[in-house]
């Protein structure tokens, strides 16, 4: 896959949608161009403080339906990283149509 994820790019697996979803949520947040987040960057590359990692993290809880550690972005520090903790560690199943 390539590192760099947009909203147009169809998500063919629960990592790569929660990928493309964080990747726009991030985007969003920071006011940033999607097709500029690399998901294999730190995630502080981009500014993101601590502050709106825990409401990435909790709107990711309400869009997953699950219970995060707070710290999730900071545990697994770039995109993909999360987005594959996320799948083997919660067997996360995303509809792409969800996106």
């Amino acid at each position: 896959m390539n590192s760099t994820v947009t909203q147009s790019q169809v998500a063919t697996s629960p990592v790569e949608a929660i990928q493309v979803w964080l990747v726009n949520q991030l985007a969003d947040v920071l006011s940033l161009d999607p097709n500029t987040v690399d998901v294999t960057q730190p995630l502080t590359r981009y500014g993101l403080d601590s502050i709106d990692a825990v409401t990435l993290v909790g709107d990711l809880e309400d869009w997953l339906d699950l219970e995060l550690p707070s710290t999730l972005l900071w545990d697994y520090p770039t995109i993909a990283k999360a987005a594959t903790y996320l799948v083997d560690e919660f067997e996360v199943s995303v509809n792409v149509s969800d996106l």
